[in-house]
Protein backbone atom coordinates (compact mmCIF):
# COMPACT_ATOMS: atom_id res chain seq x y z
CA UNK A 1 0.00 0.00 0.00
CA UNK A 2 1.18 3.55 -0.92
CA UNK A 3 1.69 6.51 0.89
CA UNK A 4 -1.26 8.49 -1.30
CA UNK A 5 -3.98 5.43 -1.13
CA UNK A 6 -3.64 5.51 2.71
CA UNK A 7 -4.58 9.17 2.30
CA UNK A 8 -7.51 8.33 0.43
CA UNK A 9 -8.53 6.12 2.64
CA UNK A 10 -8.48 8.65 5.50
CA UNK A 11 -9.99 11.39 3.54
CA UNK A 12 -12.82 9.57 2.71
CA UNK A 13 -13.16 8.34 5.93
CA UNK A 14 -13.84 11.60 7.35
CA UNK A 15 -15.89 12.61 4.48
CA UNK A 16 -18.09 9.72 5.57
CA UNK A 17 -18.31 11.05 9.49
CA UNK A 18 -18.96 14.52 8.20
CA UNK A 19 -21.86 13.15 6.36
CA UNK A 20 -23.28 10.85 8.56
CA UNK A 21 -23.06 13.80 11.20
CA UNK A 22 -24.72 15.84 9.08
CA UNK A 23 -27.59 13.69 8.38
CA UNK A 24 -28.33 12.88 11.61
CA UNK A 25 -28.80 16.46 12.42
CA UNK A 26 -31.25 16.73 9.87
CA UNK A 27 -33.00 13.43 10.64
CA UNK A 28 -33.48 14.90 14.21
CA UNK A 29 -34.76 18.25 13.04
CA UNK A 30 -36.83 17.35 10.19
CA UNK A 31 -38.22 14.43 13.10
CA UNK A 32 -39.51 16.91 15.24
CA UNK A 33 -43.39 17.39 15.37
CA UNK A 34 -45.87 18.97 16.76
CA UNK A 35 -47.04 17.66 20.52
CA UNK A 36 -48.72 14.51 20.19
CA UNK A 37 -51.52 13.25 22.40
CA UNK A 38 -49.12 11.26 24.64
CA UNK A 39 -46.63 14.04 25.01
CA UNK A 40 -49.16 16.13 26.00
CA UNK A 41 -51.11 14.02 28.64
CA UNK A 42 -47.16 13.36 29.66
CA UNK A 43 -46.97 16.84 30.02
CA UNK A 44 -50.21 17.69 32.03
CA UNK A 45 -49.92 14.59 34.12
CA UNK A 46 -46.14 16.68 35.25
CA UNK A 47 -47.79 20.28 36.04
CA UNK A 48 -50.92 18.33 37.80
CA UNK A 49 -48.06 16.34 40.13
CA UNK A 50 -46.29 19.92 40.82
CA UNK A 51 -49.42 21.38 41.89
CA UNK A 52 -50.55 18.10 44.01
CA UNK A 53 -47.17 18.16 45.86
CA UNK A 54 -45.57 20.81 48.11
CA UNK A 55 -41.93 20.90 49.33
CA UNK A 56 -41.69 20.89 53.15
CA UNK A 57 -39.37 21.27 55.70
CA UNK A 58 -38.48 19.23 58.62
CA UNK A 59 -37.15 19.48 61.65
CA UNK A 60 -33.77 18.17 62.23
CA UNK A 61 -31.99 17.12 65.58
CA UNK A 62 -29.79 19.81 65.75
CA UNK A 63 -32.94 21.91 65.09
CA UNK A 64 -34.35 20.45 67.76
CA UNK A 65 -31.20 20.89 70.21
CA UNK A 66 -31.50 25.13 69.08
CA UNK A 67 -34.72 25.03 70.47
CA UNK A 68 -33.78 23.27 73.70
CA UNK A 69 -30.99 25.68 74.11
CA UNK A 70 -33.23 28.73 73.74
CA UNK A 71 -35.71 27.27 75.74
CA UNK A 72 -32.96 26.01 78.97
CA UNK A 73 -31.64 29.78 78.51
CA UNK A 74 -35.01 31.23 79.32
CA UNK A 75 -35.82 29.07 82.37
CA UNK A 76 -32.32 29.05 83.80
CA UNK A 77 -32.06 32.84 83.80
CA UNK A 78 -35.64 32.75 85.90
CA UNK A 79 -34.02 30.11 87.78
CA UNK A 80 -37.43 27.46 86.47
CA UNK A 81 -37.34 23.94 86.94
CA UNK A 82 -38.63 22.81 83.44
CA UNK A 83 -39.18 19.76 80.92
CA UNK A 84 -38.73 20.81 77.24
CA UNK A 85 -39.93 18.62 74.56
CA UNK A 86 -39.57 19.06 70.57
CA UNK A 87 -41.72 17.21 68.07
CA UNK A 88 -41.91 16.37 64.76
CA UNK A 89 -45.13 18.04 62.93
CA UNK A 90 -46.58 14.87 63.93
CA UNK A 91 -46.45 15.60 67.49
CA UNK A 92 -43.51 12.94 67.73
CA UNK A 93 -41.02 14.15 70.15
CA UNK A 94 -37.79 14.18 68.57
CA UNK A 95 -35.82 15.98 71.72
CA UNK A 96 -36.92 16.41 75.52
CA UNK A 97 -34.96 17.64 78.35
CA UNK A 98 -35.66 17.34 82.12
CA UNK A 99 -33.46 20.31 83.37
CA UNK A 100 -32.68 20.37 87.29
CA UNK A 101 -35.48 21.42 89.37
CA UNK A 102 -38.45 19.35 87.60
CA UNK A 103 -40.65 17.66 88.78
CA UNK A 104 -41.31 14.05 87.30
CA UNK A 105 -44.62 14.37 85.80
CA UNK A 106 -43.23 17.73 83.81
CA UNK A 107 -41.59 14.58 81.39
CA UNK A 108 -45.40 13.62 80.41
CA UNK A 109 -46.77 17.11 80.31
CA UNK A 110 -44.26 18.53 77.97
CA UNK A 111 -44.06 15.87 75.28
CA UNK A 112 -48.49 16.35 75.63
CA UNK A 113 -48.28 19.66 75.39
CA UNK A 114 -45.76 19.30 72.01
CA UNK A 115 -47.83 16.90 70.45
CA UNK A 116 -51.25 18.39 71.18
CA UNK A 117 -49.61 21.97 69.59
CA UNK A 118 -48.49 19.99 66.79
CA UNK A 119 -52.03 18.18 66.06
CA UNK A 120 -54.04 21.22 66.33
CA UNK A 121 -51.53 23.74 64.64
CA UNK A 122 -52.51 26.24 67.65
CA UNK A 123 -50.99 26.88 70.54
CA UNK A 124 -52.06 25.06 73.91
CA UNK A 125 -53.16 28.48 75.34
CA UNK A 126 -55.56 28.99 72.57
CA UNK A 127 -57.08 25.90 73.10
CA UNK A 128 -57.19 25.46 76.75
CA UNK A 129 -59.24 29.44 76.34
CA UNK A 130 -61.54 27.37 74.52
CA UNK A 131 -62.13 24.70 76.69
CA UNK A 132 -62.56 26.99 79.61
CA UNK A 133 -66.21 28.26 80.69
CA UNK A 134 -66.48 31.78 79.82
CA UNK A 135 -69.87 33.41 79.48
CA UNK A 136 -71.36 30.34 79.15
CA UNK A 137 -69.38 28.72 76.53
CA UNK A 138 -66.85 26.18 76.31
CA UNK A 139 -65.64 23.44 73.90
CA UNK A 140 -66.11 20.84 77.09
CA UNK A 141 -66.16 17.68 74.12
CA UNK A 142 -62.03 18.50 74.18
CA UNK A 143 -60.98 17.78 78.31
CA UNK A 144 -62.40 13.95 77.15
CA UNK A 145 -59.87 14.16 74.25
CA UNK A 146 -56.61 12.99 75.21
CA UNK A 147 -54.39 16.18 74.55
CA UNK A 148 -52.83 18.15 77.45
CA UNK A 149 -55.37 21.61 77.01
CA UNK A 150 -52.72 24.03 78.98
CA UNK A 151 -50.89 26.45 78.57
CA UNK A 152 -46.59 25.91 76.93
CA UNK A 153 -47.43 24.23 73.78
CA UNK A 154 -46.48 26.37 71.09
CA UNK A 155 -46.55 25.06 66.99
CA UNK A 156 -43.29 26.31 65.09
CA UNK A 157 -44.38 27.20 61.06
CA UNK A 158 -41.92 27.69 58.80
CA UNK A 159 -43.65 29.65 55.28
CA UNK A 160 -46.91 28.67 56.47
CA UNK A 161 -46.42 24.90 57.38
CA UNK A 162 -46.46 23.26 60.65
CA UNK A 163 -42.57 21.80 60.63
CA UNK A 164 -42.83 20.81 64.79
CA UNK A 165 -44.03 21.94 68.27
CA UNK A 166 -42.71 22.67 71.42
CA UNK A 167 -43.53 21.71 74.88
CA UNK A 168 -42.81 23.18 78.00
CA UNK A 169 -44.11 22.40 81.49
CA UNK A 170 -42.87 22.77 84.90
CA UNK A 171 -43.95 26.43 86.30
CA UNK A 172 -46.70 28.23 86.21
CA UNK A 173 -48.89 28.13 82.57
CA UNK A 174 -47.63 31.91 81.35
CA UNK A 175 -43.74 31.15 82.58
CA UNK A 176 -44.51 27.46 80.48
CA UNK A 177 -45.78 29.40 77.35
CA UNK A 178 -42.76 32.38 77.78
CA UNK A 179 -40.26 29.38 77.22
CA UNK A 180 -42.02 27.32 74.85
CA UNK A 181 -42.04 30.75 72.99
CA UNK A 182 -38.44 31.13 73.06
CA UNK A 183 -37.46 27.84 71.95
CA UNK A 184 -40.05 28.60 68.74
CA UNK A 185 -38.92 32.18 68.09
CA UNK A 186 -35.47 31.00 68.10
CA UNK A 187 -36.27 28.44 64.89
CA UNK A 188 -38.03 31.06 63.35
CA UNK A 189 -34.80 33.15 63.97
CA UNK A 190 -32.97 30.67 62.13
CA UNK A 191 -35.12 29.95 58.89
CA UNK A 192 -35.90 33.78 57.96
CA UNK A 193 -32.11 33.30 56.90
CA UNK A 194 -33.13 30.41 54.62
Amino acid sequence: MSKTGGGAIFIKAIVAVLLCSIVSIFCFETRRSPITPTRQRRVTQMAMSESMLRSTYCLTSSAAQVAIDAACQVASANEWGVTIAVSDDGGVPLLVKRCDGAFPASYEIAVGKARTAALFRKPTGVLEDSANVSGGSSRAALLSAPFVLMRGGMPIFIDGACVGAVGVSGVKPDEDELVAKAAADALLSISSKI
